[in-house]
């Protein structure tokens, strides 16, 4: 996602546009002969995932310069994975060792906190509640520029103390580990609290078994470097991490919220969502994918069709067949946008600031998105403005609630500890 720096606000995507990959079906195999090394060395140099992921522009140069050819680079490519298998097992790029194999995520707790007095009635578009953005960022050096100069606490922390209910988690592919780790951008701001999207997903799956009295979760999963692997493979991938630490009936899926409509949108447009009564301490995650970005919402769209037997929820907008989830930057100027797909029943994220002198929590509030994303989930020395909970932590929306809705009915602390 691409934001206006701020002092204490970083851009999810803030790089170049990823390099164009060829699908996995086209790579050749031929040797590179010493008469084209140089134009080898540049092209390898194009593919070099553990150290120019970050500078896509610098490397888009050299690979100009160099003169060689997406063939070229194919063959240069391919001729070093050979190689590289020869060689055996490798660690991940920055020296951590792999993780254990995957297993099925692990029962949770039989018993639950006594229901909400409106859990019946209240649905889970009908509240409204604080995120964060880049939910995992540390500040990697002192003097790092501005707009990655934060850090954010743990994301139990978040949870517990900060009021915080809503996470923004950027995933890259590590093919040596063939998993996923969570940080911004490759070298230059790497560091996170938890490295590995299962250890995140570990985190926020602990809280919550000890605090099932909770309102749903919202978790916006941000897929960097699309093209790093086939698409198919990448979402299975994180499908079965997902799955791993959650087991299916924690998390809220497309077909759940469908149910017997024909569509996931007329669903929320006229059903409704579900009730907190069947979402109380469970998750709901989307994939941040926008149509222009080609092959992951594609394939898990099953061609823009639909999200049938999918775990995640799509980032869209009114008219899509899948349109659930719609994820509108700025309160302000989108407000109509927001209107709209309010009005078509979807469930929207917003930031409840521009830059660290522009805040717009008031009308991220006024405008009835339910999840509002931040920077400051709680004071900060560089700025006087903070975000300050809606609610306990949350709170009835604005714009969708009954006039019944009290904060209380939506998540109260009293009711929120797992027995």
């Amino acid at each position: 996602m691409m934001r206006e720096p701020s002092p204490h606000n970083s851009g999810a995507s803030r790089g170049a546009a990823p390099a164009r990959r060829p699908e996995a079906g086209r790579l050749g195999r031929t040797s590179v002969g010493s008469v084209a090394l140089a134009r080898s060395v540049g092209c390898l140099t194009w593919y070099a995932e553990s150290t120019l992921k970050a500078l896509r522009i610098l490397v888009a140069a050299f690979v100009a310069l160099s003169g060689c050819d997406e063939d070229e680079a194919l063959d240069a490519r391919d001729a070093a994975s050979e190689a590289a298998s020869d060689a055996g097992p490798v660690e991940q790029a920055d020296g951590a060792l792999c993780p254990p194999p995957l297993s099925s995520a692990p029962a949770r707790p039989a018993s639950r906190p006594p229901a909400g007095p409106l859990d019946d009635q209240l649905r889970m578009n009908q509240l409204q509640a604080k995120a964060t953005h880049n939910s995992y960022h540390v500040q990697k050096y002192p003097d790092s520029p501005a707009m990655w100069a934060y850090s954010h606490a743990p994301l139990d922390v978040q949870l517990d103390t900060q009021g915080v209910r809503g996470f923004e988690l950027d995933v890259h592919w590590v093919p040596e580990c063939e998993r996923h780790d969570v940080l911004h951008l490759p070298i230059v701001d790497d560091v996170s609290t938890c490295r590995r999207f299962t250890d995140c997903l570990s985190v926020i799956r602990a809280w919550s078994d000890r605090h099932l009295g909770h309102h749903p979760l919202f978790v916006q999963i941000e897929a960097k470097d699309d093209g790093a692997l086939a698409a198919a493979q990448r979402l299975e991938a994180l499908e079965r991490e997902i799955l791993s630490v959650f087991p299916r009936e924690s998390v809220i899926t497309p077909d759940e919220v469908k149910g017997d409509a024909t569509t996931v949108a007329s669903a929320v447009a006229t059903t409704g969502w579900p009730t907190l009564a069947r979402t109380r301490g469970r998750i709901l995650f989307w994939l941040l994918a926008s149509a222009g970005d080609g092959k992951l919402r594609d394939v898990y769209t099953h061609g823009s069709k639909d999200l049938s037997g999918r775990l995640m929820f799509v980032s869209s907008a009114p008219g899509d067949p899948f349109a659930a989830i719609a994820v509108i930057d700025d309160p302000v100027a989108d407000r109509a946008a927001i209107d709209n797909a309010i009005a078509a029943g979807m469930i929207v994220r917003t930031f409840a600031e521009k830059n660290a002198t522009t805040p717009s929590a008031e009308e991220a509030f006024a405008s009835g998105a339910q999840v509002i994303a931040t920077d400051y989930p709680v004071p900060v020395a560089s700025t006087s403005w903070y975000f300050r909970d809606p609610g306990v932590p949350s709170r009835c929306n604005a714009v969708t609630a009954p006039s019944t809705c009290t904060d209380d009915a939506v998540e109260s602390k009293s009711r929120l500890a797992t027995p």
